[in-house]
């Protein structure tokens, strides 16, 4: 498959937010619940910040299937809507929105959207949880729901038609390597939220990071007004 990339800075005119560690502080709980869950049905002791680095941003289910793989269990029919359930329970009691990401969003004046790979519910769960959905409308997409994930572009893209933007006058924030490669192949602005420096070295990729939501609307600014690479 050959992927887009921007040839020449353009001006941004949209930005689409990744949720999971990006919106809301949500990647530890979605690996505990799943440790939780390991420990209970079969046994098995796995370490919750282990299986976030391993797994961050990528396919819940690919997820299962390696670890149930490398320990030797049969993952049965009922445990992912068991460990949805669990998840949507655990949001609306201890979910956080990401220091600083309301005020960033309520600066930042251009059209916005989520693009998440979570499924519907649970995303829809975690915004409702934050009080971050009033922000975003309809405009909230699942990979789910075009049955493509991250690092495939797809979703971006399907977001971008969405808003009636281009892609390449779209700025994507994201905090893991699977959701900067998407952006990047869907030929868009990519910008990482990297508090911890969990997103990988990217030589190939134009990739300006950040570690406080307090910097993001001057970045989305500077690539609005002149199209320039914001780092």
């Amino acid at each position: 498959m050959t992927y887009a990339s921007p040839t020449a800075p353009s001006r941004v005119d949209a930005v689409i937010f990744d949720c999971d560690g990006t919106l809301v502080d949500s990647e530890l709980l979605n690996a505990q619940g799943v440790a939780e869950m390991f420990e209970a049905d079969y046994g098995v002791v796995l370490d919750a910040r282990a299986i976030e680095s391993e797994f961050r941003g990528g396919q819940f289910e690919q997820m299962i299937d390696t670890l149930a793989e490398r320990h030797g269990v049969t993952i049965p029919a009922d445990f992912t809507p068991r460990y949805r359930q669990q998840m949507i329970d655990l949001f609306y009691r201890e979910l956080q929105p990401m220091p600083g990401v309301r005020a960033a969003i309520e600066a930042i004046d251009l059209p916005k959207c989520v693009a998440s790979s979570g499924p519907e519910k649970k995303l829809a769960a975690a915004l409702d949880a934050t009080d971050l959905a009033r922000y975003f409308g309809d405009f909230v997409f699942s990979a789910y729901t075009i049955g493509v994930w991250k690092p495939e572009p797809d979703l971006f893209l399907t977001a971008a038609a969405a808003l009636d933007v281009a892609p390449e006058r779209c700025v994507v924030i994201e905090d893991s390597d699977a959701g900067v490669l998407a952006g990047h192949r869907a030929g868009m602005h990519v910008l990482g939220y990297d508090p911890h420096g969990a997103i990988g070295s990217h030589p190939e990729i134009a990739l300006t990071r950040f570690t406080h939501f307090d910097e993001l609307p001057g970045l989305i600014a500077r690539l609005h007004q002149g199209g320039e690479h914001a780092g």
